[in-house]
C-alpha cells in the first residue's frame, strides 16, 4: 500500500537522532529516506519487511478484539460475507476525524462560541442525543448565511488524508460506499489509489442509489449532502423532516440499501433517523426475511451498558463487534479491516 510509505518515513524519522533528525556517517549526514534512496532495491526491501510487520502487529492486535465478548463467531460471518462481494461501507465521521475533521459534538460547541445561546441548553439537547434539534438551534439563531458558511469552512476544505479510511479502496475497490459525512474524504482517498466513484449521488440524489446499485456501479452515495450545499443538505431538524418524509424520500433509499449488508465503520449509531429507518425495515420484514448488519464500535467496561446498547442495535437488525472505547479507535479500525481482507 503505498499511502504506508507516509509512516514508514516517519517512523524512520522517529528512530534517529533527535537534535539533527539525520543519519551521521564519518562527517555527513543523510536523512534515512536519502540513504535508502542511494539503493530503490533496498528501500522496496525495508519497506516491503516493514509492512508485513505492521500487518502482522495488526492481525495480533484484531486477534486480541476478537477474542472478546461474542466477537469471534460474528465476525467469522462477516467475513463470510465480504469473501462474497457483499458488503457495502456506511461510513460515519469517526472515520474523517484522523484527518482532523470535528467530530458532530465537536463541531456543535464549537459553533456555538459563535451564538447568543445558552451553552447548558445546547448541552442538555446533546445529552439527551438530540444532535438534529441542537443544529436547528444553533441555525435559528446564526441564520442561514453565517451557519452555511461556518459548515463549509469546516468540512469544505481538505485536510490530509489519514487512517483507517485510505484502507477503504483496497477493501471495497468495486463496491459502493455509503456516508453521512459532508467532507470529501472518501472521495480523495479513492481518487488517490487511481479508483474513483463512478458517480456521487447527493442527498435527495440518493433515491436514485438503489436502481444504480443493480446496475453494478461504484457509486459515492453522500445520504446527507454536501459541507458547500445547502440544497440536498440534511443537518437540522427542519432538513431532517423535509429530506425523510414524502413518497420520494432518504427512508425509502435507506430501506432499498438495506437490502446488502452493511459494515457501519466510524458510526456512533445512537438515536439517529439511519438506525430509525432500519428498525422500521425490521419491524416491517421481521428476522427471518430482513438482511443482518455489522459495526466496529467502541465500548467501555460497564457490562450492563454495553448488553442493552447491543440490544438496542439488535432492534435495527445490526450487530456490533466491540473494541474497547480505552483503545485507539483509528488503530482498532485498521486492524479488524485487516483482519477482514487477511487471505480474501
Amino acid at each position: 500500500m503505498e499511502f504506508l510509505k507516509e509512516e514508514f518515513l516517519d517512523q524512520l524519522r522517529a528512530e534517529i537522532d533527535d537534535t539533527t533528525g539525520n543519519v551521521i556517517i564519518e562527517a555527513a549526514q543523510f536523512t534515512p529516506q536519502k540513504i535508502l534512496e542511494f539503493n530503490s532495491e533496498t528501500f522496496d526491501m525495508a519497506f516491503d519487511e516493514w509492512c508485513e510487520n505492521k500487518k502482522q502487529e495488526r492481525l495480533e492486535k484484531a486477534d486480541e478484539i476478537l477474542a472478546l465478548y461474542d466477537n469471534q463467531r460474528r465476525f467469522e460471518v462477516l467475513k463470510a460475507s465480504y469473501s462474497r462481494g457483499a458488503i457495502v461501507p456506511f461510513v460515519g465521521a469517526g472515520m474523517s476525524m484522523p484527518c482532523g475533521y470535528c467530530g458532530w459534538t465537536g463541531y456543535l460547541r464549537k459553533t456555538l462560541k459563535e451564538t447568543t445561546v445558552d451553552p447548558q441548553t445546547l448541552e442538555d439537547l446533546l445529552d439527551d442525543a438530540k444532535y438534529e434539534e441542537a443544529a436547528q438551534l444553533l441555525f435559528d439563531n446564526m441564520k442561514e448565511g453565517p451557519f452555511n458558511e461556518s459548515l463549509e469552512n469546516d468540512f469544505g476544505h481538505e485536510l490530509p488524508l489519514s487512517g483507517a479510511v485510505r484502507y477503504l479502496p483496497y477493501l471495497f475497490a468495486s463496491s459502493s460506499v455509503i456516508t453521512t459525512n459532508f467532507d470529501d474524504v472518501l472521495k480523495r482517498s479513492y481518487e488517490e489509489m487511481q479508483k474513483p466513484f463512478s458517480e456521487v449521488l447527493l442527498g435527495s440524489e440518493a433515491i436514485d442509489f438503489p436502481r444504480q446499485l443493480g446496475a453494478g456501479k461504484n457509486i459515492l452515495v453522500k445520504l446527507h449532502g454536501k459541507a458547500t450545499s445547502g440544497k440536498n443538505r440534511v443537518l437540522t431538524l427542519d432538513e431532517y423532516n423535509t429530506h425523510y418524509a414524502g413518497a420520494d424520500s432518504l427512508q425509502n433509499c435507506i430501506e432499498a440499501i438495506s437490502n446488502k449488508t452493511l459494515l457501519f465503520l466510524g458510526c456512533s449509531l445512537s438515536i439517529d433517523r439511519t438506525v430509525q429507518c432500519l428498525k422500521n425495515v425490521f419491524t416491517t420484514k421481521g428476522a427471518e426475511a430482513a438482511v443482518r448488519h455489522y459495526a466496529f464500535l467502541a465500548i467501555g467496561d460497564d457490562e450492563e451498558k454495553r448488553i442493552g446498547r447491543k440490544n438496542e442495535l439488535a432492534e435495527a437488525n445490526i450487530f456490533p463487534i466491540w473494541y474497547s472505547e480505552d483503545e485507539d479507535h483509528d488503530e482498532c479500525l485498521m486492524a479488524l479491516l485487516e483482519k477482514l481482507a487477511e487471505d480474501v
